[in-house]
């Protein structure tokens, strides 16, 4: 048995449904949109490329022993300042000078036998073959005195090499060992870094290449300093590339001042804005103001009460300001629906 609605209860339905339905549309056809209103302003604006990168020394150095030995002398810890010249460890030099002594008594033997030889062929120089053995043995001694004496000089050369000096000045910030009588290798390195020729170093893709120049404005922003802004030129871009996993990239360099390279340590993240060109005062808009129809930037003014679109034309853009080369003037007022 199927249960039927009374058709009286079937046309009341239909007339609230008919009622609400119609009362919504009249309620949004009612609505008028609400509009922003914005003024155009003047404003500096700046064309900018953003690169990321750190802070890097210009001048550093690596130093390691030529072959390892027992640490005698450590004259600097890691994170000391150290002078230029200035020895920062030296090896056990007991068996090189021993070695040393050996080759100087080398030396003086060959020394003594070639003065002999030259003594005892000097007034009687034979003729023929017996002249020729003669000259031979008058040279064969002379290389031997030639080598011990190479001998010494090498040795002599392996005892200053048993020291590390710094050929700069700065501070020392990598060493193998904290403490003397301690074993190293000729693997085991120390790193003296310049604080005085910190820089920023980021990578400039190959396709921004032909924007950026030495000598152009830079500013930087440091991940440990955010509301600190760094500004600077670009002191140099490298003429080799170097491959990356996102393509080939040059290396730029940008200075920094020396005002802030106290604050700085080595590997500090950041950003570079390269300022490609900047306008002065010139009228702006916030991006907000504008809609993108048929490939034009449009703003809505207002004339005889009335909401009309307007095609303006646009410069450059920057944190959000846009600006305006044709169509409107400062004080002109635009309109923007919410």
């Amino acid at each position: 048995m199927q249960f039927k609605l009374p058709s009286k209860k079937i046309t009341i339905i239909l007339s609230i449904a008919v009622v609400i339905l119609g009362a919504w549309f009249w309620r949004v056809r009612s609505q008028k949109p609400v509009y922003d209103e914005y003024t155009v302003q003047t404003s500096d604006l700046s064309n900018t490329l953003e690169l990321s990168g750190s802070v890097s020394a210009g001048q550093s150095a690596t130093l390691r022993f030529l072959a390892g030995g027992l640490i005698t002398y450590l004259g600097a810890k890691e994170g000391d300042q150290v002078k230029k010249w200035s020895t920062l460890a030296s090896v056990d030099t007991r068996q090189l000078q021993k070695v040393l002594e050996e080759k100087l008594n080398l030396y003086a033997i060959q020394r003594g036998t070639f003065d002999q030889t030259i003594d005892d062929n000097d007034n009687s120089i034979p003729e023929g073959d017996l002249a020729r053995t003669l000259e031979r043995l008058l040279a064969k001694n002379q290389y031997q005195l030639e080598n011990t004496v190479k001998d010494v000089e090498y040795q002599d050369l392996t005892i200053q090499l048993s020291r590390l000096t710094s050929p700069i000045s700065g501070i020392l910030v990598h060493a193998p060992i904290s403490v003397a009588n301690v074993q190293v290798t000729a693997a085991d390195n120390w790193i003296v870094v310049d604080p005085q020729t910190l820089e920023f170093i980021a990578d400039l893709d190959e396709t921004d290449l032909s924007k950026v120049s030495v000598g152009q404005k830079a500013l930087i922003t440091l991940d440990a300093f955010p509301d600190e802004l760094i500004e600077s030129t670009i002191s140099s871009i490298a003429f080799s590339p170097k491959e990356t996993t996102t393509g080939t990239t040059y290396e730029v360099k940008v200075s920094l001042p020396a005002s802030f390279l106290a604050k700085l340590r080595l590997g500090l993240n950041g950003t570079a804005a390269i300022v490609l060109s900047e306008k002065f005062a010139v009228p702006t808009l916030p991006s907000s103001a504008f809609t993108f129809q048929n490939g034009q930037m449009v703003v809505k003014i207002l004339r005889s009460g009335k909401y009309l679109d307007q095609t303006i034309e646009t410069g450059i853009e920057n944190a959000g300001q846009v600006e305006i080369l044709d169509g409107l003037k400062v004080g002109d007022h635009v309109y923007a629906q919410k």
